[in-house]
Formats: C-alpha cells, sequence, structure tokens
C-alpha cells in the first residue's frame, strides 16, 4: 500500500475508532455524574452521541499532531480515562444550566491533559543512520 493510501486508511481508523471512544467516555462520565447526584439516567444516547462526534474530531488531531510515538491502545486508554475524569469533575465544578457546559469543557481539559502526559512519557524512536 503506498504511503498516501495508508495515511487515509490510518485517520479513517482513528475516525471511527475515536467515534467509538468518546462515545463510550460521554456516556460514561454522565451516567457517574448523574449517578452520584441521584438522577435517572434519562440522556446517555445524547451524552454519547456528542463524545462520539468530539472523538471522531480529536482522536486523528490528537494522534497524528501529539501521539504519533504513543501506541493506539494507551493512547485511547489515557484519553478516555482523561475525558471521563474531567467530564465528571467539570459536572460538579461548573455551574450552568444543566452542568453540560461544564462537563464538556472539562472532558476537553482532561483529554488533552492526558495526552499531555502520554506525549511527555513516550520512548522517542532513534532515527536510523
Amino acid at each position: 500500500m503506498n504511503r498516501p493510501l495508508r495515511i487515509v486508511a490510518v485517520t479513517l481508523g482513528l475516525v471511527v475508532a475515536g467515534a467509538v471512544f468518546g462515545a463510550i467516555a460521554g456516556a460514561l462520565a454522565l451516567a457517574i455524574s448523574l449517578t452520584v447526584m441521584g438522577t435517572e439516567v434519562f440522556a446517555l444516547t445524547f451524552a454519547a452521541f456528542v463524545g462520539g462526534v468530539l472523538g471522531a474530531v480529536t482522536a486523528p488531531v490528537l494522534g497524528w499532531l501529539l501521539l504519533r510515538n504513543v501506541p493506539l491502545g494507551q493512547m485511547f486508554a489515557g484519553s478516555v480515562g482523561g475525558t471521563v475524569v474531567g467530564g465528571i469533575v467539570g459536572w460538579f465544578v461548573v455551574v450552568s444550566s444543566y452542568g453540560i457546559e461544564g462537563a464538556l469543557y472539562g472532558a476537553f481539559i482532561g483529554c488533552l491533559m492526558a495526552t499531555l502526559v502520554l506525549r511527555r512519557r513516550a520512548v522517542v524512536p532513534a532515527s536510523p543512520e
């Protein structure tokens, strides 16, 4: 497979995986937040949809720009973990109409912080010389 086709294939794979893991992260963060509040879990589909859309956009961007040297399993596990923790913290810390704005900001910040930690810990392969 030539290089441009491989890049497109990897990017499309990152989009799909980002959508799946983003949906999981969004639904999980909302489920935990609502369970802690004792509220009925009614909006998981919405949270999964929003998480999926945002994950489909951020996974390729973060994967290509910041996490090229991080294994995909670590990339998704770390970013989902950071997203879920950030979303939960944002839900309870930021006061807004329904907590949704705070959860979105918190999820983004959590994902970005996890990405930066993963990038910092990544082992950069030596260039062949």
